[in-house]
């Protein structure tokens, strides 16, 4: 697949819930990824909760549904995300592909790594490349394909995937959050750039 004139072979799409809101100050609880080709076959997943040491806000409990008490018996942030990280660099990917994550998902992560002790980089924005959905819902909102235009200033993943005929069901876990990512970026990537994508992927 290629996307801004870069080659791209192993896609990692990344979805995380976390203890609050502010990428700076919180941790993960939850992080699942689809790893695939550049047609969009799936390769592996990985989706994990994650006991934290962080407290979890209420606020946040209320929206992904995760409480202190069902990550007792998880393992460790530092475990998971070294298990992770071993798992990206082990496939070789080489584009991180989120829905909002360049300004909160990938600046969390990367921030959770340097403090772990993990040596790894493909959270660093400014050294590992990301693409960030939300720019192709942008895109697509300008030209009213599938009438993206009728969701007005919304940009919810849930709502964005729905108005695609997409599947939401369990929105807000992670692993349901990633795939739908994957069914947007899918859709309407080969559309609005028909050249960058093998013929396979329109039909």
């Amino acid at each position: 697949m290629k996307y801004n004139g870069n080659e791209y072979n192993r896609l990692c799409f990344l979805d995380t819930e976390t203890t609050d809101v502010y990428w700076s100050t919180c941790a993960p609880i939850q992080l699942a990824a689809i790893i695939t080709d550049g047609e969009g076959n799936i390769i592996d997943t990985f989706n994990e909760k994650i006991r934290t040491t962080h407290h979890i806000k209420p606020a946040a409990s209320e929206v992904h549904g995760i409480y202190a008490e069902d990550l007792v018996n998880c393992r460790s942030e530092k475990e998971v995300l070294t298990d992770f990280c071993t798992l990206i660099k082990a496939y070789e990917v080489d584009v991180i592909i989120t829905y909002n994550g360049e300004t909160f998902d990938r600046p969390m992560l990367n921030t959770r790594c340097i403090k772990l002790g993990i040596p790894f980089q493909g959270f660093d924005k400014n050294v590992f490349p990301g693409i960030d959905a939300r720019a192709l819902v942008m895109e697509a909102k300008k030209k009213n394909l599938f009438n993206l235009k009728d969701l007005g200033r919304k940009w919810q993943l849930g709502l964005v995937a729905a108005q695609l005929g997409l599947s939401t069901e369990n929105a807000h876990d992670a692993l349901a959050d990633v795939e739908m990512l994957k069914g947007i970026f899918f859709k309407l990537d080969p559309i609005l750039h028909p050249d960058t994508v093998k013929r396979s992927l329109l039909s």
